[in-house]
């Protein structure tokens, strides 16, 4: 079969994905994986050892090209609103001092004085001075409105945090009750009216851009998914195969062009994820109400999530679980490459954090947590990602407080590794630590790629007390859960509190965990038996 599967990233780093491509296309598939070109990632094609091939699509310039094509549709009712408020405003004051008595000719002859800039008088720049405040005010309180009106919309981040905390709450009582099969399972809905087409939300949303809204990404997204649509249907695939949310609407054209079956893989839950930016969870939910209904094949990341998508949307497909888990391979001796590129002493214990530096993953308390940490202990960061300069302030900041020489090297923020060496960088570790809030219900469920990297190197995981994540910890024993509180002392503590031996059994623990739940022993072949139900449908197309 020849498969295309889209992702919107640079496919680089995305080990899930390159998982996936890589045993489809060992099994006899043909594999092109379409993603995204940017500055980690400027090749526009690539082969894998394997034989996957990866093409990044160049669409920024297209889709740049096209807003400012349609930028004149989108701005000119803005422009509109404001020049009716502006002659509102002049004819008003006309009307006003050319009525009789002294003041209002006093105050005609002075706007007419400022509408003749070249008799200019400081009386009459006075004038102009109190109508140019008018307007302002005018202005913010449109400003105001249109602020509130977002806020409608995307429900504001206290709302809908108190929405998704209660759907947390909720799949907390029924899994410690066992119901999980009956159960009516609460879902995050979106409250952009359905019947609203993808174009005019674009249309409608983009001028407030100008606000601080930052919602161009509504329509560079709708050109994304064009680009992409286009180069997709070119390589005419057996199966089109959607990473991540973001990615349906693209699957969807394919599919209705070609007439092909649509694997939809859904890495997180999207409405319900940290993100609090205007407007896109109810974009996700959006997305998912409007498309899910033409999914062929439909993947979870865990059997959480997989309940979650079942009751939330009952006409997707029956999820096939396929976790994060990693390939099984043999260690090489470690060789000092953490510890060098984090300038510490070979003898220092190292407590690792590594990923995405993004929200509500308990980031500031893990760096605040640094200066606490027992001797001969110190916290590396490494990773990326838009949190990477306040988290080195606080660290700063952390220090400076300490006034301790000793606390230096207590903690060291360092670049991601490749996903190729990822395993020899992470053996360097003596634990690794999952610190993400439970505030939003995907990251509750959560079980990122790291659960299985650290294991796999041999290092012994702390994490939060959330069900999936705590449920490999104590079945395994190989690490431990953080007090329900989250607290940099917490974290802390529990390091300080843990013997060389407990860690030396915490390994083993990590051999047990990565021997029996790795990709090769139980999804790979998950991933087959999908792939080879849709075959007879996907065959009629061929």
């Amino acid at each position: 079969m020849n498969i295309c599967m889209i992702v919107h990233n640079n496919v680089t780093r995305d080990g899930r994905v390159m998982r996936e491509a890589n045993t489809l296309q060992r099994a006899g598939h043909s594999v092109t994986v379409l993603g995204l070109q940017d500055a980690d990632a400027a090749s526009p094609v690539e082969y894998l050892d394997s034989g996957v091939r990866i093409l990044r699509v160049f669409w920024l310039a297209n889709a740049y090209r096209s807003l400012i094509a349609s930028a004149l549709f989108r701005v000119l009712p803005v422009f509109a609103v404001i020049a009716a408020l502006l002659f509102g405003i002049a004819l008003g004051l006309r009307r006003l001092f050319a009525a009789q008595g002294p003041v209002a000719r006093f105050g005609h002859d002075a706007f007419a004085a400022v509408m003749n800039v070249a008799h200019w008088r400081w009386l009459d720049m006075v004038w102009g001075a109190l109508v140019l405040v008018l307007i302002a005010a005018l202005i913010y309180t449109a400003w105001r409105v249109i602020k509130a009106y977002l806020t409608l919309l995307s429900t504001g981040a206290q709302q809908s945090a108190r929405e998704e905390d209660t759907v947390r709450r909720y799949a907390e009582a029924l899994m410690k009750e066992g119901a999980l099969d009956d159960a009516d399972f609460p879902s995050v809905k979106s409250r952009i009216p359905g019947w609203i087409p993808d174009w005019l939300l674009a249309v409608t949303l983009e001028p407030l851009e100008w606000f601080g809204a930052n919602t161009t990404r509504f329509t560079l997204l709708r050109y994304r998914s064009r680009e992409m649509t286009e180069v997709a249907v070119k390589l005419k695939p057996d199966i089109v195969h959607c990473h991540d949310c973001l990615t349906l609407p693209t699957g969807v054209q394919v599919k209705k062009k070609l007439g092909i079956p649509l694997v939809y893989d859904a890495h997180e839950i999207y409405e319900a994820a940290a993100s609090r930016m205007v407007g896109i969870t109810d974009y996700y939910a959006r997305i998912h109400k409007k498309y899910l209904r033409y999914v062929d094949g439909f993947i979870a990341v865990n059997d959480s999530a997989a309940l979650y998508y079942r009751h939330a949307y009952p006409e997707v497909p029956k999820a096939v679980v396929i976790r994060n888990a990693i390939q099984l391979s043999p260690s090489e001796p470690y060789d000092g490459r953490l510890h060098d590129a984090a300038d510490l002493p070979s003898e220092q214990r190292i407590l690792l954090y590594q990923g995405g530096f993004s929200e509500g993953r308990g980031l500031p308390i893990l760096v605040r947590s640094a200066s606490m940490l027992p001797p001969g202990w110190s916290l590396v960061m490494m990773g990326w990602g838009p949190l990477s300069g306040s988290l080195k302030q606080i660290a700063a900041q952390a220090i400076l407080r300490s006034g301790r020489e000793e606390d230096q090297i207590k903690i060291r923020f360092i670049p991601p590794a490749p996903q190729k060496e990822l395993k020899s960088w992470t053996q360097g570790a003596t634990l690794g630590i999952i610190p993400y809030e439970g505030k939003m219900l995907n990251h509750w469920i959560a079980t990122p790629n790291k659960l299985w990297e650290y294991p796999s190197a041999g290092v012994p995981l702390i994490v939060q007390p959330f069900p999936e994540m705590r449920r490999v910890v104590t079945t395994y024993h190989c690490g431990w859960t953080l007090p329900e509180t989250l607290t940099a002392s917490g974290i802390a503590d529990l390091v300080a509190s843990l013997s060389d031996e407990q860690i030396a059994q915490a390994r083993l623990g990590c051999m047990r965990f990565i021997e029996a739940d790795n990709w090769t022993a139980r999804y790979e072949k998950r991933l087959l038996e999908l792939y080879a139900g849709l075959t007879a449908k996907a065959g009629s197309h061929a």
